[in-house]
């Protein structure tokens, strides 16, 4: 029994060193009794791979651009609000591209378009709707999708082992044009680089996670892609330096180790507010680590803008209606708590139930390559499954993977639906998500910035 528990270990401590941080995984020989659960879904997924990051050389101290801050109002003009970043693309040819004869779905919500047209060019949608209501330019590439549906690239809200090129290009090829990694190295000059190449999934990073000394993830996995913190005045400090190297967004550790059976440290309220507040000033989001209500109550005090992992005990309906007006989004990653076991992707699927029947806001996030077990690289397939059993509609799934992530990602407004003025990234399937959610995975057609990155032949 010591030689199985050592291997379990050494297993998750592998997969930190890895992955940037495994933030859930349990002894098997944890005192919680439920054996590991197996996933009863089709085995669609493609086996997790673990390759080598590509070196690159040192961050360069890129200051970010910055953001409508949380509580800005929507309709508040360019000259009211902090500049906006812009995702960084390349397009090489101006020629307009027109996807006609399809059926939108735009990723807002609204009814499927019959019979739509989607037009780009330079990297960007410049027309969308009825095929009767969009003048195509006269020199556009016209491709008939055939009946397809065409809907907004996707976007997979928790991963790791995002700085690696043959991750990223998997996960375009799959229709999942943008990923947020959350918890890694502060590489942010290899996510400049990708960002130039359209074969690449867009890699959107928070960097290091704010923690303190001896705090998760550095207790129990002894992971190094941290940033400790240990006081107010020291938070504020070195958060904006993440920021000025690269840093995306903020991600922070509120685990009390509660399911690890241990007692970790965490940041306090007061340094957990400031992290928030800095980020807030700076145009853009915080996300917290949380496993269970306690935490999750921390993190709803500070102020954080979405919450990554689903809880693991009973979710108490007082914090869903917290997170509803608040309007706090949940990433959910429960394909990570099915593989860790002991009940808890159970437990994930009852909570996320309950949230989204009291209209909180779901993103599609799976924590690729944060635990040793199995995930699917490219279409998270099966936490999409997981989310229907949730009760979660296709649409709603949809909407996840697509506005809301894009939200999460804070780039809302430039990706997540295909309007007018966004960029142009698509996903084209054959059959109908909306009545068979498998239908995702039946790729016709890829872009990416615009530019055809799969299919196109038709």
């Amino acid at each position: 029994m010591k030689k199985l528990t050592l291997l379990f270990l050494l297993l998750a401590l592998l997969a930190v060193a890895v992955g940037g941080c495994g933030p859930t995984p349990k002894p098997p020989e944890a005192p919680t009794t439920q054996p590991m659960e197996v996933s009863t879904a089709a085995p669609t997924a493609t086996p997790i791979q673990q390759p080598t990051e590509v070196p690159t050389a040192a961050p360069t101290a890129t200051p970010t651009q910055q953001s409508t801050p949380k509580g800005t109002p929507a309709n508040a003009s360019q000259d009211d609000t902090q500049t906006r970043p812009t995702v960084v693309f390349e397009v090489e040819s101006d020629e307009a591209l027109a996807l006609v004869n399809g059926t939108l779905i735009d990723g807002t919500g609204a009814d499927p378009l019959p019979n739509a047209v989607v037009v780009v060019q330079k990297g960007r949608i410049i027309a969308v709707g009825a095929h009767a209501e969009v003048d195509v330019p006269v020199d556009a590439k016209i491709i008939d999708v055939q009946g397809a549906t065409i809907l907004p690239g996707f976007i997979n809200a928790h991963v790791h082992l995002g700085f690696n090129e043959r991750n990223l290009e998997a996960w375009a090829q799959a229709g999942v044009t943008t990923v947020r990694d959350l918890g890694g190295p502060s590489r942010f000059s290899f996510r400049d680089s990708v960002r130039k190449d359209s074969q690449y999934a867009r890699l959107v990073a928070a960097g290091p996670i704010v923690t303190v000394p001896d705090g998760y993830p550095i207790v129990p996995f002894g992971s190094t892609n941290v940033l400790t913190v240990t006081s107010p005045e020291d938070t504020h400090q070195k958060v904006s330096q993440l920021l000025d190297d690269g840093a995306d967004f903020i991600k922070i550790a509120l685990e009390g180790g509660r399911i690890f059976d241990k007692n970790i440290p965490m940041l306090s309220p007061e340094e957990s507010a400031a992290i928030v507040k800095v980020a807030h000033e700076r145009g853009t989001l915080v996300t917290a680590h949380v496993t269970v209500s306690q935490d999750l109550a921390r993190a709803l005090d500070a102020g954080v803008d979405d919450i990554a992992h689903m809880v693991t005990d009973n979710l108490p309906d007082d914090l869903i209606e917290r997170m509803v007006e608040d309007d706090v989004y949940w990433v959910p990653t429960i394909e990570l708590w099915k593989g860790v076991g002991h009940g808890f992707g159970e437990r994930a699927v009852a909570n996320l139930r309950r949230f989204v029947n009291a209209g909180g806001k779901v993103a599609l996030g799976t924590d690729y390559a944060g635990y040793y077990t199995q995930f699917d690289l490219g279409m998270p397939i099966r936490e999409i499954e997981w989310m229907e059993e949730a009760g979660m509609t296709p649409m709603q799934i949809i909407v996840a993977g697509t506005k809301n992530a894009a939200h999460v990602c804070n780039l809302e407004h430039e990706l997540g639906t295909l309007e007018v003025g966004k960029i142009a990234d698509v996903l084209v399937v054959d059959g109908d998500p909306l009545d068979d959610i498998h239908a995702l995975t039946n790729v016709r057609m890829v872009l990416h910035n615009g530019v055809v990155i799969r299919g196109g032949n038709v």
